[in-house]
């Protein structure tokens, strides 16, 4: 049966004809070509891992599978273990056997794991084979290709893994993988520091809050118990529910089936893949400067190139990729109903839960946002009187949810030690929270202050900085901050800084030789300037205050967002009436406008807390809303291209309304909260951007500051 004329079935055919296909493979004694389920054949007798391959809901034969471990070495290659082919008796089906013996030279179906201590994360890829489900041994499409990841060779030597291999379970693992992976030899790899190898360990986690990898379809939404690793700090009862953009997933996977179901890749649905699923930039991945992508020759290089340049060189291109899902009869549902803006993808981590009677709920009003070591992500929210400190591990559970008790909270900080310092909007309140792995009691210590605080940054030498909105503006210093035992008091080092002083960042500056000392502080003054805060000896400078002084630069009429390049450059966002974003670069006390984008730039729309990513570009939630049920965020390279379309990333408000403060994780995902919709969410949209070593503190105190893991 031709894969296009069952892609072009109603719904209702199409399950009936499935039911009928499955029925008959059942009294024949085959496996059910069902995806609702696992099954277990004569290839998988004995077998650790094993699976099956189906394009558009058909089962595909005579594929090459092979087993790959993820490389643990910066842009190497990951290592072929073993190799074999599905079945040709109407399943699709694969096996692959560990055996402690085997040498993992990738010549048959045998595996073995490394020695004790060494773990690689364990991944399949499919190509070619008959897609058609016809019995034709000598059709082969060798532009059908599929990517699933069972986890690390560890957890499979005691559980066994299953994988439903189909463009959705591809869609949903490109998704996640992109900036660990190179297409052209479909390696998987981390950077060689145990840090971010640690980090790629989480990549099983966040697949399959996308796809169900038992039938390889879409998750609607997955309800997250809270961690107990922290012994429920805080967060007993308390359900994180995680909701991907499923009708884009399922797009994407229709698309990709377009191409697959036909007998060979030049077909016409292939050849439009191809040409239009346009290579991205290096600039957009975690690949070095320089590097070159051959065009896509099969779908999961062509899902690799869609979503790492998810504009895809312009709406013709869009609107010609997106042609490809057929309007009605898909294979995937539910699907998008219209053309996107772009192919990012993203999950929104939602909550109403609450920590404990008279406390504020887990999320609500997220304000500002962090990321630790272990990707774990930091929310200060700013629900008014009961705003709580709360934590989301690598993997979506509620992990910390602490009342710092001073009303709601405003700027969030990590130190180099690890800890996390909020500032108490309502109050003359700072607090460092411990979790008590870093030396430090685990809980609270409340810094008294003089004042409101704001904005918080840490520098990498240990000592924190927070903002207040009181007067001309203050700027204050807790000296070593991050490694003390008790509260220390504040030293004023600013009282210029503006009246608005709604974000800071320290730079490079205080590395000097390779040892960490206190930082220049870049404040957004929430006004017309910025301010950078320096350490000084000229006490007859009119802006000297106890041993810093202070530069402003003029930059827009709302200056809110705020990043500090690896080399003390600035990007800073504008809102208000000007909808822009400036690049200031220079040295010394010397710094100008580099350029400053148009109003509405790459959909900039009242911009907020940008951030960056490994390689400079600039990521802006935007406060405005594009319309009453859509969202959005730019994206801005440091040469000053709009990386966005002119409507910025599309979000419905179910996943993004008025973004305020954003972050990129060590997987390149782009984290954002804002105080729009039901304030009781945040947002992440997947691989979108190129890797940061976090947090920036540890970064400024080993050299690693804003630089790709």
């Amino acid at each position: 049966m031709n894969g296009n004329i069952f892609a072009r079935l109603t719904g209702t055919k199409r399950n009936l004809l499935a039911l009928l296909a499955s029925s008959a493979m059942l009294t024949a004694g085959c496996a059910n070509m069902a995806t609702t389920a696992s099954h277990v054949n004569a290839l998988d007798t004995s077998a650790n891992l094993s699976g099956r391959v189906h394009g558009g809901n058909q089962p595909v034969s005579g594929a090459t599978v092979n087993l790959y471990f993820a490389a643990q070495n910066e842009y190497g290659a990951a290592k072929l273990v073993a190799t074999t082919t599905t079945s040709n008796d109407g399943t699709g089906s694969f096996a692959f056997v560990q055996n402690t013996t085997s040498p993992n030279t990738g010549t048959d179906n045998t595996f073995s794991c490394p020695t004790p201590g060494a773990s690689p994360l364990v991944y399949v890829v499919a190509k070619g084979g008959n897609t058609l489900n016809n019995g034709d041994s000598g059709v082969n499409n060798s532009a059908a290709a599929f990517i699933a990841v069972y986890g690390t060779c560890a957890q499979l030597a005691t559980t066994p893994g299953f994988v439903d291999m189909t463009e959705v379970t591809t869609v949903a693992t490109m998704a996640v993988v992109q900036q660990f992976f190179d297409p052209a030899t479909d390696s998987i790899s981390a950077d060689g520091t145990g840090q971010q190898y640690n980090i790629m360990l989480n990549i099983p986690n966040t697949i399959a809050l996308l796809v169900n990898a038992a039938n390889g379809t879409a998750v609607s939404s997955t309800v997250i118990p809270a961690s107990t690793a922290s012994g429920n700090n805080g967060v007993v009862g308390v359900t994180v529910t995680a909701t991907p953009e499923v009708s884009k997933i399922n797009t994407l996977a229709n698309i990709l089936s377009a191409c697959v179901n036909n007998a060979a890749s030049t077909a016409l649905p292939c050849a439009v893949l191809f040409a239009d699923a346009t290579p991205p930039s290096p600039s957009l991945t975690n690949k070095p400067n320089g590097t070159t992508f051959a065009p896509a020759t099969d779908v999961l290089q062509a899902a690799y190139y869609l979503l790492t340049n998810p504009t895809n060189g312009g709406t013709s291109n869009l609107a010609a990729i997106y042609g490809l899902a057929p309007a009605s009869g898909a294979p995937y549902q539910p699907a998008l109903t219209a053309q996107p803006s772009d192919w990012t993808i993203a999950i929104n981590y939602a909550s109403s839960s609450v920590c404990g009677t008279g406390r504020g709920g887990f999320l609500n009003q997220p304000y500002d946002i962090g990321i630790d070591a272990n990707d774990n992500v930091w929310i200060s929210n700013a629900e008014t009187s009961s705003g709580n400190l709360s934590e989301i591990t690598a993997t979506g559970a509620a992990a910390t949810c602490v009342f710092p008790g001073s009303g709601s909270n405003g700027g969030l900080a990590l130190d180099l030690n690890g800890n996390v310092w909020v500032a108490s909007t309502g109050s003359n309140h700072v607090y460092r929270y411990s979790s008590g792995l870093n030396g430090l009691a685990q809980g609270l210590v409340d810094f008294p202050t003089a004042n409101p605080g704001l904005g918080v940054a840490a520098d990498g030498s240990g000592n924190i900085y927070f903002s207040s909105p009181a007067g001309t503006g203050f700027l204050y210093q807790i000296p070593g901050g991050a490694a003390s035992t008790s509260a220390i008091a504040p030293v004023e080092i600013s009282n210029v800084i503006g009246t608005n002083p709604v974000r800071l960042m320290p730079d490079t500056n205080g590395l000097v030789a390779g040892v960490p000392n206190p930082s220049d502080i870049w404040v957004a003054s929430g006004i017309g300037y910025v301010s950078r805060v320096t350490p000084s000896t000229n006490s007859g400078d009119p802006n000297f205050d106890n041993n810093f002084s202070t530069t402003t630069f003029p930059t827009g009429v709302a200056a809110q967002g705020l990043a500090v390049t690896s080399s003390n450059n600035v990007f800073v966002s504008s809102g208000s009436t000007d909808n822009y974003v400036t690049y200031l670069t220079g040295s010394g006390t010397s710094y100008s406008n580099d350029w400053t984008t148009s109003m509405g730039f790459g959909g900039l729309n009242n911009p907020t807390g940008l951030s960056i990513d490994g390689k400079n570009n600039v990521w802006v939630p935007n406060n405005g809303n594009v319309s009453s049920s859509i969202g959005s965020v730019s994206e801005i390279s440091a040469g000053a291209n709009a990386l966005s379309p002119t409507s910025g990333f599309e979000k419905t408000s179910a996943f993004l309304s008025s973004g305020l403060a954003s972050v990129v994780d060590q997987a390149g995902n782009v984290w954002v909260v804002g105080n729009g919709g039901t304030g009781n969410y945040i947002t992440e949209i997947l691989g979108a951007g190129v890797p940061m070593y976090q947090p920036y503190a540890k970064g400024l105190s080993n050299g690693r500051f804003q630089t790709i893991p």
